[in-house]
């Protein structure tokens, strides 16, 4: 496929950085509550509306936590947990092919000699360094980006961000459901989860490590 024009593929992150700066200058609005009170004004549309929500903030850096809470706060634990993540592989997605668009190949982060070869251990690492990336608390719109500009598999991508996704957004799914919107609330069950989190794919590594061995 012909790559499209600098100016083409300039527009959708124009519109990104315009999304940004508005969230930013409307923060109130992006609050868990907030958002639990525009998109129930969806009503039988508040699936598809949660999930555009989702999609936009991902784009625009807005924490993946927050929208895991005003999906416990909309639909429950267990819906509540199944939408979040549903939204967090949307949006995550989103922002991963925006940055493959918006490059096409235009820059390769193997070029940059500090860089390069920790991009290389990344992409070699597969879907548990994107596990680990979703664990730990980095920007996930950065992220997204990132993973996007490198030549790791789509697959690999959404597998390890389903993996590494599914501890924080149970949490505060939970914490939403039971009506909080203060993240500080789950301090400790999140550290037990992301614990958790990253002693399973520590084991997996360890593990897919012993296989090739023999």
């Amino acid at each position: 496929m012909k790559r499209p024009p600098l100016a083409v593929r300039l527009v959708p992150a124009a519109l990104v950085i315009a999304g940004a700066a508005v969230a930013f200058v409307h923060r109130d609005a992006f609050t868990p509550g907030a958002l639990e009170a525009g998109i129930g004004l969806a009503g039988p549309w508040i699936g598809p509306v949660f999930l555009l929500a989702h999609v936009f903030a991902a784009l625009v850096s807005v924490p993946r936590w927050g929208m895991a809470i005003v999906a416990g706060l909309l639909f429950g634990l267990w819906p509540g947990l199944a939408w979040s993540l549903a939204g967090t592989l949307a949006g995550t997605a989103a922002g991963f092919w925006l940055a493959r668009f918006v490059n096409w190949g235009s820059f390769s982060p193997h070029d940059l000699p500090r860089v390069g070869p920790w991009v290389a251990r990344a992409e070699a690492g597969g879907w548990r360094v994107v596990a680990l990336a979703r664990l730990l608390p980095l920007p996930g719109a950065a992220v997204n980006y990132g993973f996007g500009l490198s030549a790791l598999p789509f697959r690999d991508f959404v597998l390890g961000t389903f993996v590494g996704s599914i501890p924080t957004a149970a949490v505060f799914a939970n914490l939403g459901a039971a009506g909080w919107t203060d993240p500080a609330a789950a301090r400790g069950e999140l550290v037990g989860a992301v614990a958790l989190g990253l002693a399973l794919v520590a084991l997996s590594a360890f593990a897919a490590r012993r296989a090739g061995r023999q």
